[in-house]
């Protein structure tokens, strides 16, 4: 029987070999240089691709939503029209148009998200809704609640794009 044993080789293969010459050590470090300024490279590449993929996504949906607005009011660009083209109407003829207009106008409004703010007399007077245009007494109205609402507000989702103008009861 034999008993001699082969020598085995205990030394990890991922480890570098322990008789590496320096050169060799020099080369392996500039081949890793090479390969992370070439990640770094693509990295910023990425972000800059994906920053102006953002622009232009923005920039889409801007027009988008502008051109959903503009959709939404051509109907009151129409009736507009067809009033225009109207001779001879007499006033409440006239009146009832304007009126026609509004609603049409109102329609268009909600459909693109818009709603209406009105106040009204007695309601909690809210800064981030309403603007106080002056103070007005007025009978039955508790302090510092709505007197008076000159003017309607609107607002898209939770943004203000125009608080309703009001009068507010004095708190003296």
């Amino acid at each position: 029987m034999d008993t001699t044993k082969e020598p085995t080789d205990t030394t990890p293969t991922d480890a570098p070999a322990a008789a590496t010459t320096p050169e060799d050590r020099i080369a392996t470090l500039e081949r890793e240089i090479a390969e992370l300024k070439e990640a770094r490279l693509r990295a910023v590449a990425d972000l800059q691709n994906t920053a102006r993929r953002g622009v232009e996504n923005e920039s889409r949906a801007r027009a988008q939503g502008v051109m959903g607005a503009a959709r939404a009011i051509f109907p009151v660009m129409d009736h507009a029209e067809l009033a225009l083209q109207q001779k001879g109407m007499t006033l409440e003829q006239a009146v009832q148009g304007l009126a026609m207009l509004q609603t049409e106008l109102a329609k268009s409004l909600e459909k693109v998200g818009v709603e209406r703010i009105e106040p009204k007399v007695g309601d909690a007077f809210d800064p981030g809704v309403h603007e106080a245009v002056m103070k007005q007494p007025v009978q039955g109205v508790a302090p510092g609640a709505i007197s008076m609402a000159f003017q309607s507000g609107y607002r898209l989702g939770d943004s203000v794009l125009r608080p309703a103008k009001v009068a507010v009861q004095p708190t003296e």
